[in-house]
């Protein structure tokens, strides 16, 4: 990645000396150990703002123009995130083809994880979570892709993601807006082979009900993820903070494991042409307070939410840690 402008660097420096002692804990630490993480918004909607067009493939971006990319992680990092996603939601082979990209899953992973590594590397505590979104594609019996090659595919993103090891690959993987069970089962198994080191978080997005896209209900997911290996697991995007909160409740009571919870904000409207999403960042605080009544340890957001959001999170997650002294 080209040396971040000052004003980047001032940014980054800025996240670093704000930070509490818990953070300064590592986050992984706590995320596994019952305490609550803050996690960070979305990618994708934050380029489009700062004037990305709305044909970009943002997994691109980490090629073409990795500052743009960094400035938003340094924004979330300000904001107060403790872990931050790679730009690599759709950078699998079957969503890059779209973009005659295939043969660059590799390239486009490791630059990620790269650009992620240079923002974090003074934000003491930070860590990177391989960002790791569904294929686009239906697997079998359903679609045309068979298990064998979702599995592959899934292994791919995951090896770049995961390249170098600890401290210079990502920090832990977060499998996000799985759409079905079985396919969530492909990308968790291909996790474990590919980089069975790394911690696993895995987030399906559900409906207007809470129940998951092919029909499971949030507790049958949660039992089966539980089953299959997953660290923690969670709702994410989705229908808003209502839908995720929803489905998050009924998790609970099927699992163990750590929770986490990151919606949208908001199902958007277009007003000019522009995405505009309703929920604010007053309505995300009073989110966070439910999910910490619900049990969650890592919180965060999805598409159109912004720095802002994530400080009104930070906001209630520091009126209600406990003190430290020293």
């Amino acid at each position: 990645m080209p040396p971040a402008g000052r004003e980047l660097e001032v940014q980054v420096l800025g996240a670093a000396q704000s930070a509490s002692p818990a953070v300064r804990r590592s986050a992984l630490d706590r995320l596994f150990t019952g305490g609550c993480v803050l996690g960070d918004g979305a990618m994708a909607t934050m380029l489009l703002d700062r004037g990305a067009s709305i044909d970009t493939c943002c997994e691109e971006l980490n090629l073409r123009q990795p500052e743009a990319i960094a400035a938003v992680h340094a924004a979330y990092l300000q904001a107060g995130a403790e872990i931050i996603e790679t730009n690599t939601f759709g950078a699998n082979a079957y969503r890059l083809e779209r973009c005659g990209l295939r043969s660059k899953v590799r390239e486009i992973n490791l630059a990620a994880v790269r650009i992620a590594r240079h923002c974090v590397i003074r934000a003491a505590g930070a860590q990177i979570a391989g960002a790791i979104g569904p294929l686009g594609m239906r697997i079998q019996p359903h679609g045309e892709v068979s298990c064998i090659a979702a599995r592959s595919a899934f292994a791919d993103q995951v090896h770049a993601l995961a390249e170098g090891g600890p401290g210079v690959g990502a920090d832990l993987l977060i499998l996000e807006t799985m759409m079905s069970v079985a396919e969530a089962t492909e990308a968790i198994a291909a996790a474990r082979d590919a980089a069975p080191w790394l911690r696993l978080v895995v987030m399906m997005t559900v409906d207007e009900n809470g129940d998951c896209l092919d029909g499971s209900s949030a507790q049958r997911a949660a039992a089966r993820l539980t089953d299959l290996g997953a660290d923690a697991i969670g709702c994410n995007c989705s229908y808003g903070p209502t839908s995720v909160l929803r489905a998050i409740e009924r998790m609970r009571a099927a699992t163990p494991l750590p929770l986490a919870a990151m919606p949208n904000a908001g199902m958007p409207f277009s007003v000019e042409g522009r995405s505009n999403y309703p929920i604010s960042p007053v309505e995300m605080a009073a989110f966070a307070r439910s999910c910490l009544q619900a049990g969650v340890t890592l919180i965060g957001g999805c598409c159109g939410t912004t720095p802002d959001h994530i400080r009104a999170i930070k906001s209630v997650l520091q009126e209600s840690a406990p003190q430290e002294s020293g």
